[in-house]
C-alpha cells in the first residue's frame, strides 16, 4: 500500500497569538512606566526605542520560527523540518506513536487550528507537539487511524504469519 499524505503545509499562524497579546500587555507596561516617570526624569527616548525593539523581536521570533517549519504527516511518519539558518529535519514513524490527542486553545480556535500531541514509545521524547495544525481533528482521526492500521499489522505480521520477520512459535498457556 502507497503512503497516503494526511496533512501537509506549515503551522498556522494563529498559535502564535498568545505571543502577540504577551507582547502587548509587556509594550503597554514599558508605555505606562514610561508616562508615569516622565513627571520625575526626561523621556529617554533611546531607552524606550530599545525596549520597544527587543519586545518586537521577542514576539517576532515565534512568527519567523512558524514560518520556517513545514510538517508531512503520511500513514508511515511525521516529518518535521525545522530552521531559518540551521536546517533540521526530525523524523517519527506512525508505529511508534501510542496515543493522538487533540487540544484547541481559545486563541486558536476561532482560527479552526489546534495543537496535536503525540505519545510514543520513544525514551527521548516520549511527547512530541504538532502546533498551529488546521482541522486538527480530522488530521487527529487520520492519524489515529494510521498508528490503529501499523499496530493492527504489526500484530497480525507477528502473531498468525509464520513467513514473517519475527514470527515467533512460542505460544502462551
Amino acid at each position: 500500500m502507497a503512503n497516503q499524505v494526511i496533512f501537509s503545509g506549515a503551522p498556522s499562524q494563529a498559535c502564535n497569538l498568545a505571543a502577540i497579546l504577551k507582547g502587548s500587555a509587556v509594550m503597554a507596561m514599558i508605555g505606562a512606566i514610561h508616562i508615569c516617570a516622565s513627571n520625575s526624569f526626561p523621556l529617554q527616548w533611546h531607552v524606550l526605542l530599545a525596549q520597544a525593539g527587543a519586545v518586537l523581536i521577542g514576539v517576532g521570533l515565534p512568527f519567523a520560527k512558524t514560518a520556517f517549519t513545514r510538517i508531512v504527516i503520511d500513514t508511515a511518519r511525521i516529518t518535521w523540518t525545522q530552521g531559518i539558518l540551521h536546517r533540521r529535519v526530525s523524523i517519527l514513524e506512525v508505529s511508534r506513536i501510542q496515543c493522538v490527542t487533540s487540544i484547541h486553545p481559545w486563541w486558536q480556535r476561532p482560527f479552526g487550528a489546534g495543537t496535536i500531541i503525540l505519545t510514543t514509545n520513544d525514551a527521548t521524547r516520549p511527547v512530541r507537539r504538532l502546533p498551529g495544525i488546521r482541522d486538527a481533528d480530522q488530521v487527529g482521526r487520520k492519524l489515529a487511524e494510521a498508528v490503529a492500521m501499523h499496530q493492527e499489522r504489526g500484530i497480525s505480521a507477528n502473531t498468525y504469519d509464520p513467513n514473517a520477520a519475527g514470527y515467533s512459535q512460542a505460544q502462551s498457556v
